[in-house]
Parts: C-alpha cells; structure tokens; sequence
C-alpha cells in the first residue's frame, strides 16, 4: 500500500501535536528483588518479550516495537540524558500489520535506523502511575527500573525508589 505525502504529514502532525507528555524516572540497577517487592503492591499487568527497532532523525525517535505478534510504531522527542528523569512528549502507538510499509513511513520522513533492543518487560500499575521493570538482552545486559505517571506520585515514588538505590528498606 502507498501512502500520499499529504497523509504521511497528516499522520505526523497527529500523532505528534498535543500535550502527549511523559515524566519518567528511570533507573539502572544490578538486582532486581527489592524492586520487584515494591512493585508488587501495585497490580501486575504481565511481562513480554519485546523487539524493539530504533529510528532517529534531529529531533525525535521513532520505535517500531513487536510485542504479543503485533508491531507497534510511536514517536518520542529526542531527549538523551543520564538524569533519572526524563520529561518528553511522546504519541500514541499505531498499529501496523506490514513492516515494510512502516519502514517507508519513517524513511519518508527523514528517520535512520539506529540499533535495536531486545527486552523483557514487566509491567505493574494503578490508575496513577505505571512501573516497568526491563530485563535488557541486546544491545547489552541490562536491568532497569522505571515508573511514569501523574507528576506528584512519580516524585513520591521516587523518594522510595532512592531509599531503595541506598540498600534502604522501606
């Protein structure tokens, strides 16, 4: 299938205009057991195998992610950094059934591919915030803790999560 230019920049403008922000903390760690009892007072969502092909152009990333036999495609600005928070815009996810027709999407708008991540994700929530545990295999061994959600309970979770980082107990 082709796609017109003048539905490419619509689907652009779309997926990336609004207040679609994301405030995260994350966190690279070298055990998992004191995060994942915190976690479990939250409810568990599951945990998946995810592929995950990055794109870059100036400003933003695009993720093509297969995960559940479906592919995924969303966008982030392009915001790098070693802070443990992270504040971003981000889109919705879409759904595509043809990579090659993906592909095309992000060639036509500028994107390179980057690398790709191979990951095992699990995910624990309620109705305010949303806390991931990743269990990285490519590009390298790597585990990370991260939360997003609502401003004023991410910080507060945060306070926990350093006492943790510390080898406090909560």
């Amino acid at each position: 299938m082709n796609y017109s230019p003048f539905y490419l920049s619509f689907l652009w403008y779309t997926i990336l205009i609004g207040d679609n922000m994301e405030y995260e903390y994350s966190y690279k760690v070298d055990d998992l057991k004191c995060y994942l009892k915190y976690a479990s007072k939250y409810k568990f969502l599951g945990r998946n195998y995810e592929k995950i092909i990055i794109y870059r152009n100036n400003d933003n990333i695009a993720r093509i992610t297969f995960k559940d036999n479906k592919m995924y495609l969303d966008f982030k600005e392009n915001k790098i950094s070693n802070d443990d928070l992270i504040i971003r815009k981000e889109s919705k996810k879409i759904m595509f059934d043809n990579l090659s027709n993906c592909e095309s999407i992000l060639s036509f708008l500028g994107y390179q591919k980057d690398n790709e991540l191979i990951r095992y994700r699990s995910i624990y929530c309620d109705d305010k915030i949303k806390f991931e545990i990743d269990e990285y295999e490519k590009p390298h061994k790597e585990l990370v803790v991260s939360f997003e959600g609502e401003k004023e309970i991410c910080d507060k979770v945060n306070i926990d999560i350093q006492k943790l980082n510390k080898g406090e107990h909560i």
